[in-house]
């Protein structure tokens, strides 16, 4: 494999690092903020909405969650209940599939498996971006950025033409990728399972191959191996190993149609379908799921509020640039203009999360509503002599 390969084993033509150094004048840097501004008036109007959806999305939720949990029927997985037909039904047994999950490329398989996991790493060589930027009397700015090259196991092709220094540093096309493959017609009890609710289980165990590997392959630990030596990897390597959900007692919340068990949807579109192992209450997973909610929404409260803060900062760009003539001048500058952003985006996020919730939610809304305009008044009352943000830029 090696002579397909550019110096795949590390020798003296390859080169590991990589340094380009540039200079950007004062003049230049001052144009290419304005584009910072562009960007910056984009990115907040893309942050607000992001902010309202984000809380409209969990109000939703949790309305859902709830009725869903007040109106669920316990079934029976024995055999198929009349009385759950049309309706959210819990239901806890035995999932099984008619035919087990298979690995259609290397044949990999078990009794009972309901789910079979497929990872694929190959060794390929990864290019690693470090910049370091100094600014200069007079404006300018040198930055230093150094390309480095190692040799890495991972799951993702890399595509080394998009390189700075491609030659020597090539990574062939993966041969075969991850992928995860599901057992035919699974069955809880008498039900059929719907793929969304069989996708909810992902607490995958190892499995050991109990096939032979195909040509080209050697069996390898509990995987598979293409390649020379697994103790001395070579560029293109490719390395394989598997793991599996088997047939098992799993508790499920889901609609029931026509003896399938699929997902429910709420009259505000929101849908539900919980899958946990094991005998697990109605309650519970309605509880679990609830949890699951609310760290995304604090998830994409923080991304929507970063988003604000940098759109801010990107729209002050030109101020700190102007000042970059001195360097001192521009750190001191650039950290006031930061604070000045960061006081902006907090206000920013809480009025709009409250008008959301004003949407939804009228009193909590109103709240969050004033508290963000509170914070606003403050900002415009900092007295500059008591050390404010503007006073601590205006001092220096």
């Amino acid at each position: 494999m090696s002579d397909l390969f550019d110096d795949d084993s590390g020798g003296s033509a390859t080169t590991d690092s990589v340094t380009e150094t540039t200079t950007e004048g004062w003049g230049s840097r001052l144009l290419g903020s304005l584009g910072a501004v562009i960007a910056g008036l984009i990115l907040v109007p893309i942050a607000v909405v992001l902010l309202y959806w984000n809380e409209g999305r969990a109000v939703d939720a949790i309305r859902a969650l709830n009725r869903g949990a007040a109106s669920i029927v316990e079934v029976a997985a024995a055999a198929i209940d009349p009385n759950g037909e049309g309706r959210l039904v819990h239901v806890s047994g035995e999932m099984r599939p008619t035919a087990q999950a298979r690995d259609p490329v290397f044949g990999v398989t078990a009794d009972g498996l309901l789910r079979l996991s497929r990872k694929v790493e190959m060794y390929q060589w990864e290019e690693e971006i470090s910049t370091h930027s100094q600014s200069n009397v007079g404006g300018s700015k040198t930055t230093e950025k150094t390309y480095t090259y190692k040799r890495v196991w991972t799951d993702r092709a890399i595509d080394s033409a998009h390189f700075k220094s491609p030659d020597g540093h090539r990574n062939p096309p993966m041969p075969v990728r991850s992928e995860i493959f599901a057992g035919t017609e699974v069955k809880l009890g008498a039900y059929k399972v719907d793929s969304p609710i069989l996708n909810r289980l992902s607490k995958f165990a190892p499995l050991a191959p109990r096939t032979a590997p195909p040509a080209g392959y050697r069996a390898a630990g509990e995987g598979f191996y293409r390649g020379q030596s697994p103790e001395n990897p070579a560029i293109g390597d490719v390395r394989v190993a598997f793991s599996a959900l088997s047939s098992q007692v799993v508790s499920v919340a889901a609609a029931q149609t026509g003896g399938l068990l699929t997902t429910w949807r709420d009259t505000n579109g929101y849908t539900i379908g919980l899958a946990e192992p094991g005998f697990v209450p109605a309650a519970v997973l309605f509880a679990d799921e609830k949890k699951s909610e609310g760290i995304l929404t604090w998830i994409l409260r923080g991304v929507g509020f970063v988003v604000v803060l940098v759109g801010f900062v990107l729209t002050t760009r030109p101020l700190t640039t102007l000042f970059a003539v001195l360097p001192i001048l521009e750190t001191i500058v650039g950290a006031g203009v930061f604070l000045v952003a960061f006081a902006l985006a907090v206000p920013v996020t809480l009025v709009t999360i409250a008008i959301a919730w004003i949407a939804h939610r009228p009193l909590l809304g109103i709240g969050l509503l004033v508290a963000g305009v509170a914070g606003m008044f403050a900002l415009g009352r900092i007295n500059p002599r008591r050390g404010g943000v503007r006073g601590a830029v205006a001092s220096r």
